[in-house]
C-alpha cells in the first residue's frame, strides 16, 4: 500500500527527525521520516501517482502548519503526535488529492505529525508530552508517496515532488 504524505522542508525535516530519533532511541521504537499523511492507502502505480501529484504541486505553494498541541492516543500510528491547527490551504491540498483519485477510499483527515510509534501506558505518554518541547510551526514543501505497511523498517519512498 502507498501513503501520500506532505513532508517538511530540509531544516524542519532535520529538526523533527532529531525528535523522532531521540524518542525512538530512548523508548526502543522504530525510526521513520517526519510527515503529515494526506491520504492512505492507494495501490496506484508510480506513473499514475506522478500524473496525480505533479499537476497539484505546480499550483501549490509551500504550506506552513501550526501546532495546536501535543497529543497521544492508543492508536500506534498516533502514539504521540503534534496535532495541527486546521488551515484552508492544507485542507484544499488534501481535497485536491482526493478529487484526483479515480476511486478514493474514505479517509478521515486529521492533520498531525507523529513523533513515535510505540505501545506504551497512557501515563508514560503523558509524561513524555509534559517533558517535550516542540517548536510551533513547520514549513511543508513536498508531497511524497511512500510504500508503507506494518513494518516501518520496510517503508520505501516511491516519489517525492516539491511544491511550487
Amino acid at each position: 500500500m502507498i501513503s501520500l504524505w506532505l513532508t517538511p522542508s530540509e531544516d524542519d525535516r532535520a529538526y523533527l527527525q532529531n525528535i523522532i530519533n531521540d524518542l525512538a532511541s530512548e523508548y526502543q521504537a522504530p525510526v521513520f521520516p517526519p510527515h503529515l499523511t494526506l491520504y492512505s492507502p492507494t495501490n496506484l502505480s508510480k506513473d499514475a501517482l506522478k500524473d496525480i501529484i505533479e499537476p497539484i504541486t505546480e499550483n501549490t505553494q509551500a504550506i506552513f502548519v501550526t501546532m495546536h498541541r501535543l497529543s497521544q492516543t492508543t492508536n500506534i500510528w498516533k502514539t504521540i503526535f503534534i496535532e495541527l491547527e486546521g488551515a484552508p490551504d492544507l485542507t484544499q491540498l488534501q481535497q485536491n488529492i482526493i478529487s484526483s483519485l479515480s476511486d478514493p477510499n474514505p479517509y478521515f483527515f486529521e492533520p498531525h505529525i507523529s513523533l513515535i510509534y510505540k505501545e506504551m501506558p497512557v501515563e508514560q505518554k503523558e509524561e513524555i508530552i509534559r517533558n517535550l518541547t516542540v517548536r510551533n510551526s513547520f514549513k511543508m514543501d513536498k508531497i511524497t508517496a511512500v510504500r508503507t505497511g506494518p513494518n516501518v523498517a520496510e517503508w520505501e519512498q516511491v516519489i517525492e515532488v516539491s511544491l511550487a
